[in-house]
Formats: C-alpha cells, structure tokens, sequence
C-alpha cells in the first residue's frame, strides 16, 4: 500500500491518542491470549495457535510479560513522538493562520515580525514559543517536550537529560493544555 504524503491541515491529537488506546488494548488482550496458551495444563489445540504464537510455546510467564512489557514501551514512545509532532504542527499551522490573516492581537503581530525575519524558516522553540512566552503563554512545560522529541527522532542514543519522566498521558495533558490555550 502506497501512502500519501501530502500535508494535513488538521492535526489532531486526540486521534493520536485514541490509537494509542486502540493499540495498547490490542496488546494487552494478546499478551493474555498468550498467556492461556502456555499456562501449565492448557487445553489448547496445535491447530488453533496463531503462525505468531509460536515463537511463544516455551516461553516462561515471566518472558511472556518481559516481550509484552517491550511491546507497550515502544509503543508509548511512538505515541509520545506521534504526540508531539502533532502538536508541532498544530502550533505551526496556528502561527500561519495568524501571520496570512494579519490579526491585530499582541500574538498575531510578534508571529508577522518572526516570519518577517525568517520567512518560511520559522523555528518552534525561538519563534513560536518564544512569542507565545512573551505574550504570558505557559509553554514552559512543553518546552521541556522537547529534549524528549529530540532524542525520540534521533534514535535514542544517548541518555536524555529530561528533568522528569514522561508518560504517553503526560504528553497528552502538557501537548494539549498549551494547544487549548492560544485562542482560534
């Protein structure tokens, strides 16, 4: 299946977590599945094992739960990742709306000066958050997102000096609370 590239005009971060919801019930019913196969006295028939169980059958509980527990780590990682480039755009778009509908709000005019300077090339944390912080916007929160965005784009390897750790709801609360506050 080929897949279309073309820019979205309407992220939503809601949708993002639904998936994730969606995905982690999905593993969690599977891990328990997997977990009836192998329990000691199950009744279960070689031919109603899934091709994808097999790798399972000689596991131990305890592998079981470790292959499990990796699968919903990934997975909260992609979310929070999925979390907050769809926050990125939802600020970038709101910045673009702004500067195009040359609004006449504190907030509409330091976006006009940031593109102004920059044109196209118009950064998260210096231009968007900046005006946003000048404007009495709390972004600090999500600002502290962002080392934990970097080092989920870059591959992960170093050890991240976050400051605190983050949970998929984390990131949802901290994403959505900044998105909620810039008025439409």
């Amino acid at each position: 299946m080929t897949r279309s590239f073309a820019p979205r005009d309407d992220p939503d971060i809601d949708s993002v977590w639904r998936w994730f919801e969606y995905q982690l019930t999905l593993t969690q019913e599977d891990r328990e599945r997997v977990l009836r196969i192998i329990a000691p006295g199950s009744d279960f028939h070689a031919s109603a094992v899934r091709a994808h169980d097999a790798p399972f059958i000689f596991l131990t509980r305890k592998d079981v739960d470790e292959f499990f527990d990796n699968q919903i780590g990934q997975l909260e990682l992609l979310t929070m990742f999925e979390m907050l480039g769809t926050a990125e755009a939802t600020l970038r778009i709101a910045f673009k709306t702004r500067v195009k509908q040359r609004r006449k709000d504190a907030l509409s005019r330091r976006f006009r000066a940031s593109y102004k300077r920059h044109g196209e090339k118009i950064r998260l944390d210096e231009d968007i958050l900046a005006a946003l912080k000048e404007e009495g916007f709390k972004v600090g929160a999500f600002r502290g997102t962002l080392k934990l965005r970097d080092w989920l784009a870059h591959g992960r390897h170093w050890h991240p000096k976050l400051g605190r750790g983050y949970t998929p709801g984390d990131v949802l609360g901290i994403a959505r609370e900044l998105i909620d506050s810039i008025p439409a």
